[in-house]
């Protein structure tokens, strides 16, 4: 994940979307300017929200390269404390004039007047010194020469000087016992090189905190602690660190690459929280069902199926776009390269204490995240709880219906959506113990969070059950010529049950479901003889023959199967609700047609907790 994270920061900063490393935004701008030249100097006002050295000093003593708060700058604190700070700031200038890597003459001699004009106090008679406050940020520029007009900690070789800096100060070892360690950056290879013991910038989730793998021996941190092994390097340059935490805050503050999946409302620095970073590795346009397709663009479609938390009566068919999108051919628009050269990256993070804990890793290229999104939609399509057109619920759908916060379950579902792993054990179950509660089948009116969490739970059910599998596209809806017992059990509980519906013109407050789904979907032999006999004499007859045909026609073929299961398994018990979700669906769909359309009208609204004026 550091390998992928270094390549993002290096190409966003190549992009101008980053700043160089060891260098930071921060809250407060540059307030003063000191333009200057040999045996002059003037003090000007500013506003400068740019990038500036950045070191992670918090309560020590430390000093910035050539711009910094007017107490290590200027020397405009007279306290001790105030003056060791500008004598810090004076010797970290001597420093890098004795560095061996600057060889720019002109910033060499500007550096030195610069340590002539601050070693002289002529600025302390500038009339507008006595404004510069303690915090105020201070930024230096000359005024002849080549480097006239320029802000000197903007140099390429200052940005070099300060980046071994801060790789010398994050050495591993307590404040005051550094020591330098030189081996092999485990990212970028370089070697020999100055290993960090810890990176001075923090990762921006809950708070700032250091990015730390989560239960993974393989890469443990070695940090926090007095015995020598937890003082050992990260195996990280320092460039590689400091590009990789700041790549992650950009992502993490960048809405089109970050989605919370899990959030715990009363604690944002709770491990429950679970947040999907993600981002692509897009060496150039992608043309897609020839039109070209920009890499936001892409991004966007390819992580609708996280969807968030949810929530909401009735959530957008977002993902509609996308499986349109994965239906058409994907070619990159560059001669030479293919599908392989693209790449997807996700990470799922958490924010824990005093860390963020990295919970998931998930790489692959588009190739294969094509192939494995379509397997993913179509194992989760199905048709809406009252007829609906087939749509896709997204993750955060998902997750809701199903009630769990099991990190395991949000990550299982992502590898089947992006890597093609099979979904998590026991998806099904989950969905299949929610569903053998009746209110979820009949929820009361305005009951809105049992009503939206049906169709999603359905969704989960099929997924787990079909995913990969031929079956998975037909059984989107109702699929009249399958003859598992299981599932033309269920089918039969939804005719018993229209039959009385329309035997009451759907004005009834119970049906049969609310008294005997759970019995009908354990042990269908003993629960469907007293449903059939009731439905014969007091319900058929009432209806006409649509019904009652269609009750003869799956208990025909039930008998072709061998007849009614005495006990049905787990996997017959989530056919049964299949069954019986699908055949329900079907007639919803058809009310307000055929014969029993008109009398159904209002007895359907009523049904739906609306009035027949909203139908």
């Amino acid at each position: 994940m550091f390998r992928e994270l270094v390549e993002l920061g290096k190409r966003l900063q190549g992009e101008g979307k980053l700043p160089p490393p060891g260098f930071y935004p921060y809250a407060e701008p540059i307030r003063w300017v000191v333009h200057f030249s040999p045996g002059e100097a003037e003090l000007r006002e500013a506003s400068l929200d740019w990038a500036r050295p950045y070191s992670g000093r918090t309560s020590g003593l430390e000093a910035h390269l050539l711009a910094d708060e007017g107490a290590y700058a200027l020397g405009v604190d007279p306290s001790p404390k105030g003056q060791e700070k500008h004598r810090l700031f004076l010797e970290l200038l001597d420093k890098f004039l004795g560095w061996k890597g600057l060889r720019d003459p002109n910033l060499r001699q500007a550096v030195g007047e610069l340590l002539l004009l601050l070693r002289s106090g002529r600025l302390q008679g500038h009339p507008l010194f006595p404004k510069v406050r303690p915090k105020d940020w201070v930024s230096f520029v000359p005024e002849w020469g080549p480097l006239a007009g320029q802000h000197l900690f903007q140099h390429p070789e200052a940005q070099a000087f300060w980046q071994e800096e801060l790789a010398e100060r994050s050495a591993p070892g307590a404040k005051g016992n550094k020591r330098a360690v030189l081996g092999e950056c485990a990212v970028c290879g370089a070697s020999p090189v100055r290993l960090v013991g810890k990176i001075p910038l923090g990762v921006r989730l809950a708070g700032t905190k250091p990015l730390h793998s989560f239960n993974a021996s393989a890469f443990p941190s070695f940090q926090g602690g007095a015995e020598p092994e937890k003082q050992a390097p990260l195996g990280l340059c320092f460039p590689c660190g400091d590009t990789a935490t700041r790549a992650f805050n950009y992502l993490v503050d960048h809405p089109l690459h970050r989605l919370d999946l899990v959030r715990e409302r009363e604690s944002r620095d709770s491990l429950a929280n679970q947040t999907a970073l993600f981002w692509l590795k897009a060496p150039a346009p992608l043309e897609v069902g020839g039109e070209a397709w920009g890499e936001e663009d892409l991004l966007r479609n390819l992580t609708q199926v996280l969807g968030g938390e949810g929530g909401g009566e009735a959530p957008p068919p977002a993902l509609g776009q996308l499986e349109a999108l994965l239906r058409l051919p994907w070619r990159p628009k560059e001669a030479g390269l293919t599908l392989e050269a693209y790449a997807f990256y996700l990470a799922v993070v958490s924010p824990n204490v005093g860390r963020v804990a990295v919970r998931e890793w998930i790489t692959t290229s588009l190739a294969q995240l094509q192939k494995h999104l379509a397997s993913f939609l179509e194992g989760l399509r199905v048709v809406g709880p009252w007829g609906e057109p087939p749509r896709v619920p997204s993750l955060g759908e998902v997750l809701e219906a199903l009630g769990s916060e099991n990190p395991n379950l949000v990550r299982g579902l992502l590898r089947t959506a992006y890597l093609g792993q099979s979904p998590p054990k026991g998806l099904w179950q989950m969905a299949l113990d929610r569903l053998r509660n009746p209110r979820l089948w009949n929820p009361d009116r305005g009951d809105w969070e049992r009503r939206r969490s049906l169709w999603p739970l359905v969704a989960a059910l099929k997924l787990g059950l079909f995913h990969g599998r031929e079956e998975a596209k037909e059984m989107a809806t109702l699929s009249a010529d399958r003859n598992t017992p299981a599932y033309l059990c269920g089918r039969l509980l939804a005719v018993l049950e229209e039959a009385q519906l329309r035997a009451s013109n759907f004005k009834i407050n119970q049906t049969l479901v609310d008294r005997f789904y759970g019995a009908a979907s354990l042990a269908p032999a003993s629960t469907f003889g007293p449903l059939l006999r009731q439905a014969t004499t007091a319900h058929f007859p009432e209806v006409g023959q649509e019904v009652s045909k269609l009750a003869e026609e799956i208990l025909t073929r039930l008998a072709q199967a061998g007849g009614f299961p005495k006990v049905l398994s787990l996997p017959e018990q989530a056919e049964f609700a299949l069954g019986f979700y699908a055949q329900r669906a079907a007639f919803r769909a058809g009310r307000g047609k055929g014969k029993a359309g008109s009398a159904a009208t209002e007895g359907w609204a009523e049904e739906r907790g609306e009035t027949a004026d909203q139908e």
